[in-house]
């Protein structure tokens, strides 16, 4: 960030990539934690494949709405990118 408290061209790139890049994290942990949090309250309750099973969707439906939060981020950005190329003619 800047001292005008606006970001750089180079800034706004980086900060795009880095919010793309957590996607592929995001889609192995959410259900990897999903997994172990049902795989331990299968154990607690004797539930065998139940906890296991819904940890792992519970996993997959946080990990999709991260990634919209992302992917909306990511497009507010564009945005600044193309507002900025308006006001500066380049």
């Amino acid at each position: 960030m800047s001292i005008l408290g606006r970001h750089s061209k180079n800034d706004r790139d980086f900060r795009q990539i880095s919010l793309l890049t957590t996607v592929p994290a995001i889609l192995l942990a959410a259900p990897l934690i999903g997994y172990f949090i049902g795989w331990w309250l299968d154990g607690k309750l004797k539930t065998e494949p139940y906890m296991v099973t819904a940890g792992v969707l519970l996993g997959f439906v946080a990990a999709g709405f991260e990634i919209y939060h992302l992917v909306k981020k990511s497009a507010e950005i564009d945005k600044e990118k193309e507002n900025d190329k308006k006001h500066t003619g380049s």
